[in-house]
């Protein structure tokens, strides 16, 4: 795999805000730049991190035990792993910097794997999931921290795929970006051209209906899922005017 370090990417400057390691100074001076203009980015990925933990949780709960997690980032602690241990889980990510670290961290998980893979050409993952999951497709899909960095016609693709691969039964997890106003997309567009990345803002109709067939049972902002309402401010929200939003869906 090679890794490029002469140009940021958008997972290692998540890593770099969340307090993680697996960052060069690229990445770290694209962090600082985008905070100037989004000073509310380290709370924003929090709330997805947790929000991670959120569905860990309640996949933990519901006795689920095949997960298919796109866009993985590092299976440290607070991920998936810890809170379905014996869960058969496929990680996945396109940064093969997520992806060497990620392998060192399940080496000892013979129930879990990590692959590299682009979204926007799913057939190697569906193909690797094929392979990981065998008959069994009642599958658990993860997809939080992702899809609003993907455009319609590449998120709507997978999702579309994903639910003909997966068997009914199956559940879907993702987080998307909602604007509060029509400043917001010029401070998305200018934050994430920083990381190399165009950011995506939608709707909730907008979204749910780019996951259909996939039927959406919850959608919420990240914060009233997680219980914390005022974790951003309506002073930060008039700064940075956007919100996090978690989905869940069934098959």
């Amino acid at each position: 795999m090679e890794i490029d370090t002469t140009k940021p990417h958008v997972g290692r400057v998540y890593d770099y805000v969340l307090g993680g390691h697996h960052n060069y100074e690229v990445d770290r001076a694209a962090a600082a730049a985008i905070l100037k203009l989004v000073p509310t980015y380290p709370k924003v990925a929090k709330l997805n991190r947790w929000f991670i933990q959120l569905v860990g949780q309640r996949w933990s709960e519901a006795g689920i035990m095949n997960v298919l997690d796109l866009a993985s980032g590092l299976p440290t602690q607070g991920h998936l792993n810890d809170y379905l241990p014996d869960a058969r889980i496929l990680f996945s990510d396109v940064d093969p910097v997520s992806v060497i670290y990620g392998e060192q961290i399940l080496a000892d998980k013979q129930n879990m794997r990590y692959i590299q893979a682009d979204l926007r050409d799913p057939s190697p993952l569906l193909a690797a999931a094929a392979q990981f999951f065998g008959a069994e497709r009642r599958i658990a899909v993860g997809g939080i921290g992702i899809f609003y960095l993907m455009d319609d016609e590449s998120s709507r693709d997978i999702l579309q795929k994903l639910h003909a691969f997966c068997a009914p039964g199956s559940v879907l997890s993702l987080s998307f970006v909602m604007s509060r106003g029509a400043a917001a997309a010029g401070q998305l567009s200018s934050a994430g051209s920083l990381a190399g990345v165009k950011v995506y803002p939608r709707t909730p109709e907008e979204i749910a209906a780019l996951v259909a067939p996939w039927k959406v049972d919850e959608c919420r902002p990240l914060a009233e899922w997680l219980g914390i309402d005022d974790f951003i401010t309506e002073e930060e929200y008039a700064v940075n005017p956007f919100e996090m939003r978690g989905l869940i869906a069934h098959h």
